[in-house]
């Protein structure tokens, strides 16, 4: 039996902060470059051991409406979140991955190997998760929105973490990314008191989801943090 190699990133990790448009995984010569030209390199490459073409690839793109380029002649776009492909020759993939974020920060996994069938399980399950800091103004500002298709649950919290001012949090979905409707319980807003929080859960699968925020007082700005994580439970 001849041993395959297995290709991925250099630490092993889930590349993370990766913005939307073009991003190429060159086997061929060991690296991953985003649309803002950003280089990570992989664990190792197909010129080293003197090929020319992986066999198989397992690989999850935080979107599921992200498309997947093999070569020449095999586009996947079929709004799952994770992908295997076995007995398929190539030496590069090209993941589009749309416009759909805020932060515009998405997360990619990749496996490939040079047997013909992938010998790694990468079950159909997986989660986003990642935070980020800010800090209100008068008016409703999205902070945070996501293309949530194929995810089983959606998790946020908004933490104020200012000393003394309260900011108002709203949650809304939306079916297209435009119309957008205030998720139960959110109204005009919550308001959320410094030091203190407020927590959202749903398995209700929307397509799209968001958290906006705003200074409860005019004039009186909080900072805050928002934390989120979409999780898959399907294998």
């Amino acid at each position: 039996m001849v041993l395959g190699t297995l290709f991925t990133t250099s630490d092993g990790e889930i590349l993370k902060d990766i913005p939307s448009g073009d991003l190429f995984i060159d086997f061929r010569n060991g690296t991953i470059t985003d649309s803002a030209g950003t280089i990570t390199l992989l664990n190792t490459n197909l010129d080293y051991y003197g090929l020319t073409q992986a066999k198989s690839f397992s690989i999850f793109v935080s979107d599921s409406d992200a498309e997947i380029n093999v070569g020449n002649a095999l586009t996947i776009a079929d709004h799952q979140l994770t992908h295997q492909i076995n007995s398929y020759a190539f030496d590069q993939l090209r993941v589009h991955i749309p416009d759909n974020s805020t932060p515009n920060k998405n997360q990619l996994m990749i496996v490939g190997s040079t047997n013909e069938e992938m010998n790694y399980t990468f079950n159909n399950y997986a989660h986003f998760r990642d935070e980020m800091n800010d800090t209100s103004t008068n008016s409703y500002v999205t902070y945070v929105s996501h293309h949530v298709g194929g995810y089983d649950q959606i998790i946020y919290t908004i933490e104020n973490t200012h000393g003394s001012n309260s900011l108002d949090v709203q949650v809304e979905f939306s079916e297209n990314g435009t119309d957008w409707f205030q998720s139960s319980g959110y109204g005009t807003g919550v308001t959320v008191a410094n030091g203190s929080y407020n927590s959202f859960a749903t398995d209700i699968a929307h397509h799209f989801y968001r958290v906006r925020v705003k200074s409860t007082s005019s004039g009186n700005h909080a900072t805050f943090k928002v934390f989120w994580n979409y999780v898959s439970l399907n294998n």
